[in-house]
């Protein structure tokens, strides 16, 4: 019941954003901008999709063979491009199917499979943080209000490597937080370093849709406010981040798109709307392809998939 409710909410949270987008926004205004975007957009945008695609599996492959177990690359791949559509369906199940996987092909315990993946969630978020603290010292104008919540974060972080250097036994006795208390600060590091790839290859499909509207980011902004739609994207209250992210992408780059190019608010809002729609299409292409392997066979099985 409490899945439905919240599977509910994404979608009225998801309809809501748009509708409101849409009614700031005139349709036929987005319709110009997307009429008037580069025809290299789209491909490019594909290629760049493979790219984020390829990266993912690589950190996600690194990860579980320093702290879990070892595994094929071409499996991982296999695994990871399935798990893309059925977090499509349902993002909970796409991120439990790849602790899924590792149980039923290497025998490792569900629960510190889990606690890899919840390894892997965090230090993406260390790689987003990162690139948002380094653009915010880049000279040029920032995004309001960002710089007093990057130090908000950095001090939860600072709390949480103390909880993990102390390790307390109160901590350590949990099965959820093994994987996250092992690998220590040295593996914390390790795992966001194979990340950056992967958060930066998230980042340039952003970017390069925008450039694909005309629009040209100066790096400080690029780096100090792309992370935040990243991971506005990445937060599970929306049907795979569709209108939060559009949202966040027209809060922070409407001012930077040049007058000729028409209704600001359009133009940010075709090109975060096809930057999703691309990167959907290649995601639900791979997890197709990718569920009918035999490394990937069983997957569609798990409740719920």
């Amino acid at each position: 019941m409490r899945a439905r409710l919240g599977r509910i909410a994404a979608w009225v949270v998801t309809a809501t954003t748009l509708g409101w987008l849409f009614w700031k926004t005139p349709v036929s205004d987005v319709w110009s901008a997307l009429s008037h975007a580069a025809p290299w957009t789209l491909p490019v945008l594909l290629a760049a999709a493979a790219l984020v695609y390829v990266a993912d599996a690589f950190a996600m492959w690194k990860t579980f063979g320093w702290f879990c177990a070892k595994l094929p690359f071409r499996d991982v791949l296999v695994v990871r491009g399935a798990t893309y559509l059925l977090a499509v369906i349902n993002y909970s199940i796409g991120q439990g199917a790849i602790a899924y996987f590792i149980h039923r092909a290497r025998g490792v315990p569900v629960m510190r499979g889990v606690a890899t993946v919840l390894l892997i969630m965090g230090t993406n978020l260390l790689a987003l943080l990162l690139l948002v603290t380094v653009g915010l010292s880049l000279p040029g104008t920032h995004p309001a209000g960002l710089a007093p919540v990057v130090g908000f974060v950095w001090t939860g972080l600072a709390v949480y490597v103390t909880l993990v250097a102390a390790r307390p036994r109160w901590l350590a006795s949990c099965p959820i937080f093994d994987v996250l208390l092992l690998a220590g600060l040295g593996g914390h590091l390790k795992a966001m370093l194979v990340r950056l790839p992967h958060v930066a290859a998230l980042m340039a499909v952003e970017l390069l849709a925008l450039c694909g509207f005309g629009v040209a980011l100066p790096w400080g902004v690029a780096l100090g406010a792309m992370p935040v739609v990243l991971l506005v994207s990445a937060l599970p209250i929306s049907v795979q981040g569709l209108g939060t992210t559009q949202a966040a992408v027209v809060l922070f780059f409407s001012s930077y798109v040049p007058p000729s190019a028409g209704n600001p608010h359009a133009v940010v809002l075709g090109a975060g709307l096809t930057s999703q729609t691309a990167t959907l299409l290649f995601q639900v292409a791979t997890g197709f392809i990718c569920l009918r392997s035999q490394a990937a066979r069983g997957l569609s099985s798990i409740p719920g998939a």
